[in-house]
């Protein structure tokens, strides 16, 4: 149990071991009622393709933010920039719907997404 943003949550991770995914939610204590989601890809390896041309494209990288958000469209999205983080390229992608803000990074080369997260 911890306090955020002026509510009692309850913070929960767990781990699957067989994809090697992380997951933690912030749930609030009174309603039940999710308030954040992050998913990580544990012990990713990045691509070792380094030519831009090898690139998924902005347009690839909103459609596979897209496909976890159920009845979002592309109107819905605020960001879809490419980034340099931690020694990798990825696109950065943003959501808005609903009510909730959707946040991915997927790999630039390959299309998997590295984390993602929402909150309300």
């Amino acid at each position: 149990m911890d306090y955020e943003d002026g509510r009692q949550v309850y913070e929960i991770e767990f781990y699957n071991t067989t994809t090697r995914e992380e997951y933690d939610y912030e749930i609030d204590a009174a309603t039940g009622e999710i308030v954040s989601f992050d998913y990580d890809a544990e012990n990713y390896a990045q691509s070792t393709t380094t030519t831009m041309g090898s690139y998924i494209g902005e347009a690839k990288a909103k459609e596979i933010a897209l496909a976890k958000v159920s009845g979002a469209t592309a109107a819905d999205i605020t960001k879809c920039k490419l980034d340099y983080d931690d020694g990798r390229w990825e696109y950065d992608v943003e959501i808005r719907y609903n009510g909730l803000e959707y946040e991915f990074e997927i790999d630039a080369y390959t299309g998997t997404i590295i984390s993602w997260d929402i909150d309300d």
